[in-house]
């Protein structure tokens, strides 16, 4: 055999070896790729899941705010004139009906002497002019005109009298005259402040809650005040409004502190620590909540037939133990790890965190 022969018999030996190696590479391949996808659609997955029971808890709730007086008001002028008195010092505890700013009563006192004398003097025509009709010796109707005029004297005399209280601005109730706001020589006409009275007795906790916890809160309902400080009141609520804030859609309560001979602050940091009654509600981990395809918190369980469902929830307290929540049935399974790449519908092999499968 000539050399060129024996090139071209190596060559095809080559070539027929190497495709039938290929061939058989390429049965082998699509033998196990074939055998891994009927086990990939056989096999049902695992979810290890937990079980947990719904117990009645006790809400608490826990409302932050601030301390304030009873009742706050800005005494003011009800007419014009000069300051020429301020008895009543800034952070003393007055009575009501205490002198707080005094005004000039200028020609107010002349008027009301004035008043004075012209009311008596209608009332002698008067008393003159019932007489002489009792015997006759005059028309009823004189009698009449004295008694009208009597009467607008008398009626011009308290206008007077009104005019010159005026000039005495007074606390309108017990309180502590907080702050001044006028000095003697400083002039007022009507509205101008004389000062701020506060009545802390008692002192409230005002907060703000939102709409799920206001509807459980009525007046009369006990509570704790917690202030900065660290020192705790009992409390009680005396006001819930029923109106929302337009910008926080929160409620503002309002609670009495029940501090014996304690002198308390307004203005000062508090919590208002309210029980709200036991709720049946789920103690679970925080890291099992998830979200639905919607975006609405909740978590993922297994039924009794081993489909996965979704449960939202809502979330009533937190603590040390994890997250109290409600919307779940008595007892359930929930998916303890892998909850989010599991569909709703799917069936699965639950298996507890244990490792037993149920």
């Amino acid at each position: 055999m000539n050399r060129s022969a024996y090139i071209a018999l190596s060559l095809l030996v080559v070539i027929v070896a190497y495709f039938g190696i290929r061939s058989v590479m390429r049965g082998s391949i699509s033998s196990q790729t074939e055998a891994a996808a009927i086990d990939t659609t056989l096999k049902t997955p695992d979810a290890i899941v937990e079980e947990v029971s719904t117990s009645p808890h006790e809400v608490v709730l826990e409302a932050k705010g601030r301390t304030a007086p009873d009742k706050s008001v800005t005494v003011k002028a009800g007419t014009t004139g000069t300051v020429v008195s301020t008895p009543a010092k800034e952070g003393s505890y007055v009575r009501k009906g205490a002198l707080l700013c005094g005004l000039d009563v200028e020609a107010r006192s002349a008027r009301v002497s004035e008043a004075q004398a012209r009311r008596d003097s209608a009332n002698i025509d008067y008393e003159a002019a019932r007489t002489l009709a009792s015997k006759g010796l005059t028309p009823a109707n004189q009698e009449a005109a004295a008694k009208a005029a009597l009467d607008a004297t008398e009626a011009a005399l308290n206008a007077a009298k009104v005019e010159l209280s005026k000039t005495q601005i007074r606390a309108p109730f017990d309180g502590v005259f907080e702050t001044q706001l006028a000095e003697a020589g400083d002039y007022l006409g009507p509205g101008g402040a004389c000062g701020v009275l506060v009545d802390m007795t008692p002192v409230i906790v005002v907060a703000e809650v939102a709409e799920d916890y206001a509807v459980k809160l009525k007046p009369g309902m006990d509570a704790t005040a917690k202030l900065a400080s660290g020192e705790s009141y009992p409390a009680r609520i005396r006001y819930v409004s029923r109106t929302a804030s337009d910008q926080t859609r929160t409620f503002i309560i309002e609670a009495e502190i029940e501090s014996g001979d304690a002198t308390l602050a307004a203005g000062v940091s508090a919590s208002l620590i309210v029980p709200v009654g036991a709720i049946p509600a789920t103690l679970i981990s925080p890291s099992l909540l998830t979200l639905s395809d919607g975006g609405q918190l909740g978590v993922r369980y297994v039924e009794a037939d081993n489909t996965v469902r979704f449960a939202p929830i809502q979330v009533i307290d937190e603590g040390v133990g994890g997250a109290w929540v409600t919307g779940l049935p008595d007892t359930v399974r929930i998916i303890s790890m892998g909850q989010d790449y599991l569909s709703e519908g799917v069936t699965v092999s639950p298996v507890t965190a244990g490792g037993a499968q149920r």
